[in-house]
């Protein structure tokens, strides 16, 4: 559980600041198309996702590796 909140979190907060950043932009602007957001947000998602890879990948092999570590011991 740690380790799925440690690759959303950075996602879900940047999307979330790059939404309040474009909404306000479109307020200000008096744009009303919807789908002017979704540019944007696939935008950082993917800059975080590059970002981030290594770091990722690299928390996903400890916890692979903590898991056929704990394979011994489950059984009964």
């Amino acid at each position: 559980m740690q380790t799925a909140l440690a690759l959303a979190i950075p996602v879900v907060v940047v999307v979330g600041f790059v939404g309040v950043v474009v909404s306000l932009a479109q307020t200000i602007l008096g744009i009303q198309d919807q789908n002017l957001s979704f540019g944007p947000k696939i935008m950082a998602v993917v800059v975080i996702i590059a970002a981030g890879a290594s770091s990722a990948v690299t928390l996903l092999v400890q916890l692979l590796m903590a898991a056929i570590a704990a394979l011994p011991h489950l059984r009964s």
